[in-house]
């Protein structure tokens, strides 16, 4: 018989070790009458109660089956009480134990990357909806020519001279000076009028009481 305190071997009929002392024989006290059982009682000697439940392992030397809690030899394939399978269903239950954090951690990756990938669509978005709401339109950022009728400009210019003041006072209908005040603004400023819908007539007097220098 071996102790399990120091591993010595001892003869079958030793109830101490021989080198340490330790008792030999395991038992396992009765709930309910509280009798001593060795230490492979599945019921009560005296009593006749059930002692799986209270069945104590010694450490290092016997498995517990994971179906009726009674403990056998480390080598046992198949329970002694009860006839269930005992290796394989350890191993299936270490397998499981060891793959469900992992299982696990994969999921909470994959459920932090799925958020991620909302909360940065949903960003991106926002972004692009404020700038595009921000950017003026290519139709109002860029100024169109005023299209009118080029005759009712002259018709308009040539009642003025150009208002510069430095070419000599041409006819405005012919200068092309492009000074403060000088024909090319003055012109820019007979289509804008015309272009809202003002008549030549009524062009006319705006003109000279903006520029003045009519003839």
């Amino acid at each position: 018989m071996k102790c399990n305190h120091c591993g010595l071997e001892n003869p079958k009929q030793s109830k101490f070790c021989r080198k340490c002392g330790t008792s030999l024989r395991v038992h396992i006290r009765c709930p309910q009458c509280a009798s001593e059982n060795p230490g492979d009682s599945i019921f009560c000697m005296k009593c006749g109660e059930s002692l799986s439940g209270v069945q104590k392992s010694v450490k290092g030397t016997q498995r517990k089956c994971k179906n009726c809690g009674h403990f056998n030899e480390l080598d046992a394939l198949f329970c002694t009480a009860c006839g269930k399978e005992i290796i394989k269903a350890s191993e299936e239950d270490h397998k499981r134990q060891s793959a469900g954090p992992s299982y696990k951690m994969i999921i909470l990756v994959i459920g932090v990357v799925f958020l991620v990938g909302i909360f940065v669509k949903l960003g991106t978005t926002f972004f692009t909806e404020q700038t595009t709401s921000k950017t003026p339109s290519s139709s109002a950022s860029v100024s169109r020519p005023i299209k009118v009728d080029e005759s009712q400009v002259i018709a308009v210019a040539k009642n003025f001279k150009c208002a510069c003041g430095g070419c000599g006072e041409l006819p405005l209908a012919t200068c092309e000076c492009d000074m403060p005040k000088g024909a090319v603004e003055e012109k820019r400023f007979i289509r804008e009028k015309l272009a809202e819908g003002f008549t030549v007539e009524q062009v006319i007097e705006l003109l000279d009481k903006k520029y003045g220098h009519r003839v």
